[in-house]
């Protein structure tokens, strides 16, 4: 049974999906091509609503993320917002995943962040088979920290 069968049959899995407020197109790519290959719950900081107390949501929904994904965009990689989102993330030890809009940015990614395999957005939507095989890591991390 592969990952998105899986997803099928248990509770869905929680993404926070970060991206510099430019990146809207990005980010609504990404997201259909997400929720189209497997069962997720994705929050986007736009998802917040006029009066509510965003700052306690915004850390709220990390924490009980099971996987980050960060938006890498020229402007994503200078907001400060954004890199205050991945560095909540990283202390927290979620799994993250940084997609980026375009290849030459594999180069500009903050140091921290290179430790984790990068995927490009224009990959994802040419490989859709790809959207679930990036999950795996979030599977078999799960899978080592509840039998050890």
């Amino acid at each position: 049974m592969n990952v998105a069968q899986k997803e099928k049959t248990k509770q869905a899995l929680r993404v926070f999906l970060t991206y510099a407020k430019t990146d809207g197109e990005y980010a609504r790519r990404l997201r259909n091509l997400l929720s189209r290959h497997l069962n997720l719950h994705i929050f986007t900081p736009d998802m917040l609503s006029a009066g509510e107390d965003w700052l306690s949501k915004i850390k709220n929904e990390v924490s009980q993320c099971d996987v980050f994904i960060v938006l890498l965009s020229p402007d994503s990689i200078n907001s400060e917002w954004v890199l205050s989102e991945v560095g909540a993330a990283w202390a927290l030890n979620k799994l993250i995943i940084p997609v980026v809009t375009q290849p030459e940015l594999f180069s500009e990614i903050p140091i921290y962040l290179g430790k984790y395999h990068s995927l490009e957005i224009k990959y994802l939507e040419e490989h859709p088979e790809a959207v679930g095989q990036i999950f795996e890591s979030y599977e078999e991390k799960t899978s080592l920290r509840n039998s050890g």
